[in-house]
């Protein structure tokens, strides 16, 4: 479809509820305009979980494919942003479980913090090397971190939707924060030795 055309359909959907019945007729414009107005964000999400942005960008695509096919379900009870969001999450939780399993831990081992890191210090970190210390972690970790601090999941739901104890899930977590203070740490540390 022509770009001239794709802009004129454009001017015609003027609300979400536009837009959603538009992509439920199948309509390719309406897809092309949800998809753009959703995927930088939503593949901001996909990048906490995977561990290259190939991956991120796999997932998103896998996410987008399922929220066309899924999107007769959206009851519209919450905003199609956040419907949208749950289905990449869950995609995202999904692909990992495939592609790898989780170890089973039964203990939190004591990691010894000769470190110290301020909040002060931390919220100096660039947004940018905070997301690639982050994505740096094993998978396991990393999935558990973002699940836990940033989606707001408890560890019981986080063993259920992983398929782990939720004794592993706070093992994963802690030691993800603990490698994750200990990276942060030495950049700060570099950083500031850098600067004198």
């Amino acid at each position: 479809m022509p770009l001239i055309s794709i802009a004129y359909k454009k001017e015609l959907i003027t609300t979400e509820l536009e837009l959603i019945d538009a992509c439920l007729r199948h309509e390719t414009y309406a897809q092309r305009i949800l998809f753009e107005k959703y995927s930088s964000k939503l593949l901001g999400i996909c990048y906490r979980y995977a561990s290259s942005q190939a991956d991120a960008e796999d997932v998103l695509q896998e996410a987008f494919v399922k929220i066309f096919n899924k999107l007769e379900n959206f009851r519209r009870e919450s905003s199609l942003e956040t419907w949208m969001t749950r289905i990449v999450i869950n995609t995202a939780i999904s692909n990992i479980r495939i592609n790898k399993k989780h170890q089973n831990e039964s203990d939190l081992e004591v990691i010894e913090n000769n470190y110290s890191f301020s909040n002060e210090q931390f919220n100096q970190i660039d947004a940018k090397i905070l997301m690639n210390a982050i994505q740096e972690l094993p998978d396991n970790y990393r999935v558990v971190l973002n699940m836990f601090a940033i989606e707001g999941y408890s560890h019981k739901e986080i063993g259920e939707e992983l398929g782990i104890p939720e004794v592993t899930s706070r093992s994963h977590f802690f030691r993800a924060k603990t490698i994750l203070e200990k990276k942060l740490f030495n950049i700060n540390k570099t950083k500031l030795a850098n600067e004198r």
